[in-house]
């Protein structure tokens, strides 16, 4: 089921409870609307380990013409699958941050309610891991010449809109019980960072050693640096699932605490370049043709939040 068919059916069912107004004793509804209620929340949230898996559609550094400027007359530079089998990790961890909610909902009777949710989510990382687990031509650079390998995660943002259905346990007291279930569309936002940089010593240098020119392949790689900062984007699908309570503080104004527990899909990123690709700009050929270009993906996260809410009720 697509994103938009979810929200389409959960629509189509909600639609027929919409000039309802629950409320009376018996349960029972009359016709003249919904009992509203608007509130606000704010809290923290904690997102499980984060994986970043990465892939480029780079060739080996002897393909690339600002080091080896015989490049173009080797067969094996010139293929189209560029990149084919090719890949490294960056093993984040887990990280934690701020929450904050706006909630609007209404009653379909005085034990169910709907409502519908946007969440904003800001995730801290601040942290820079060694890059693993290369495959392809990156396990040399990973394996043998590079002095430093690493990536950081800054931090992840995502706005979020959620369609929830709660279940109130509603017992004669102040004390209000609840759980409820829900489904999300954010817009992810990632901080990612890398630097990757080679050894200084050309006798570090492993690539071109079976080359005609090894030791000037040798000297223009040593010492250089791929490095950049980016952004990266997506939209995520994800169910949530919510526990709390709300205690009643006046006829219309009542405060809760909820828990939740929320599952979100992989987020891939675009492509992206970086700054620099050994030193130079991020491409393989003196003309500018070839452009290197990288994409990204985090596998299904999970994120658990708390957050205490103030909730206004027209009745």
């Amino acid at each position: 089921m697509t994103k938009r068919t979810t929200f389409v059916a959960i629509a189509l069912f909600l639609l027929p409870f919409m000039t309802q107004k629950p409320g009376l004793a018996d349960g029972t509804y009359e016709s003249t609307g919904a009992q509203w209620y608007f509130s606000v929340g704010i809290g923290g949230n904690s997102l499980s380990d984060v994986v970043v898996e990465s892939r480029s559609n780079d060739r080996a550094s002897i393909c690339d013409e600002y080091i080896n400027p015989l490049a173009t007359t080797l067969s094996s530079c010139t293929t189209p699958n560029r990149g084919v089998g090719d890949g490294w990790l960056a093993p984040i961890g887990s990280g934690s941050g701020f929450s904050t909610e706006v909630d609007f909902g209404f009653h379909l009777s005085p034990r169910f309610r709907v409502a519908a949710v946007y969440t904003y989510n800001a995730t801290n990382f601040n942290r820079t891991v060694s890059s693993t687990d290369a495959t392809g031509v990156d396990f040399d650079k990973i394996s043998n010449e590079l002095s430093v390998g690493e990536e950081t995660l800054g931090s992840i943002t995502a706005n979020e809109l959620s369609v929830f259905l709660y279940h109130d346990w509603t017992n004669g007291t102040k004390w209000t019980p609840f759980a409820g279930i829900g489904t999300s569309l954010s817009q992810t936002k990632i901080d990612f960072s890398w630097l990757w940089a080679r050894s200084i010593n050309p006798e570090h240098i492993m690539t071109g050693l079976d080359q005609p020119n090894a030791e000037q392949i040798r000297r223009n790689l040593a010492g250089t640096v791929s490095a950049g900062r980016r952004t990266l984007r997506d939209n995520n699908q994800g169910y949530i699932l919510a526990l709390g309570i709300d205690r009643e503080l006046t006829a219309n104004v009542s405060m809760g605490l909820k828990v939740q527990w929320q599952r979100s899909n992989a987020f891939k990123s675009g492509e992206y370049a970086g700054d620099l690709l050994r030193s130079h700009s991020p491409n393989l050929r003196l003309d500018g043709s070839e452009p290197v270009s990288t994409w990204s993906r985090i596998s299904d996260s999970t994120r658990f939040s708390a957050r205490l809410s103030l909730r206004y009720t027209k009745r």
